[in-house]
């Protein structure tokens, strides 16, 4: 989601000023962590708790979009300004 918002800029140029998507995805996280760790919600959902180390295993592959395209983007950004060029 924050790294569609321009093919040319940095994901990251910007981040916090749109309120509404800061909210967004704050109450998106919230609710997500609450299935995972509210028993009732735990049984309702068929969730159990995650570790530290299946969060990091979810944020690693859930951000690899993010960083590769933001990757893209700067290879893009320096062959165009000729910065990658080999002599």
């Amino acid at each position: 989601m924050l790294n569609a918002r321009s093919d040319d800029r940095t994901a990251f140029r910007g981040l916090l000023k749109n309120r509404w998507l800061c909210g967004a995805l704050a109450v998106s996280l919230l609710l997500q962590v609450a299935v995972i760790y509210v028993p009732f919600l735990q049984v309702a959902f068929s969730t159990q708790a995650l570790t530290l180390a299946d969060w990091t295993q979810c944020t690693v592959v859930a951000s690899s979009v993010l960083w590769l395209r933001e990757l893209s983007k700067y290879v893009r950004h320096a062959t165009s300004h000729g910065i990658l060029l080999s002599e």
